[in-house]
């Protein structure tokens, strides 16, 4: 068991269209440094990734990245990481990141982004681990998927008491609150 608390950050290899997405990675990135909270993510220098590690770093925080070989090459590595594991697959990048983390929480991202979160919200419920599970909610961005678990459980295709689990959170200071950081 570490002694140290590491947050998993999923989010966008892009910065998207809102500002207050790179507002928001910043915001995190900068309290997770602040309060102790190690960052782990994909490892890249671009986008939402990239910004929440440069603020992480620029605080005085530690970041663990993982990135695949390919990636790499497509995306580069954001300097002066704490530490950086280069991988073979994306399925070896997601089992290094979750055996790292503490705690994962989806900001703003695309397909990748909700292919990650999906993976570590329904191994929480399977039991495979029991680490919270959050949605960094940056002005409604993830209101259409709350609505369509939401569905899910109406429907009973989900159980309600799976969604009940899950964080949403509309700040990172809301989220470190939660987590007691």
């Amino acid at each position: 068991m570490r002694d140290s608390f590491n947050l998993a950050v999923y989010c966008g290899a892009t910065m998207g269209n809102d500002p207050d997405f790179a507002a928001c990675a910043r915001e995190l990135g900068t309290l997770c440094a602040k309060r102790g909270v190690g960052v782990v993510y994909g490892g890249g220098r671009t986008g939402l990734m990239g910004t929440v590690a440069g603020a992480t770093l620029d605080a005085g925080g530690k970041v663990y990245g993982v990135v695949t070989h390919q990636l790499v090459e497509w995306e580069g590595v954001y300097p002066g990481q704490t530490t950086l594991d280069i991988v073979d697959t994306m399925h070896q990048r997601k089992i290094a990141m979750i055996n790292k983390a503490d705690a994962f929480v989806a900001m703003p991202g695309g397909p990748g982004t909700l292919e990650e979160f999906f993976e570590v919200f329904s191994w929480q419920f399977l039991k495979i681990h029991t680490k919270p599970v959050a949605l960094l909610n940056v002005n409604g961005y993830w209101d259409k998927l709350i609505e369509a678990m939401q569905y899910m459980a109406s429907t009973e295709l989900l159980r309600p008491s799976y969604l009940e689990r899950l964080i949403v959170v509309d700040t990172p200071e809301e989220l470190m609150k939660v987590l007691g950081k």
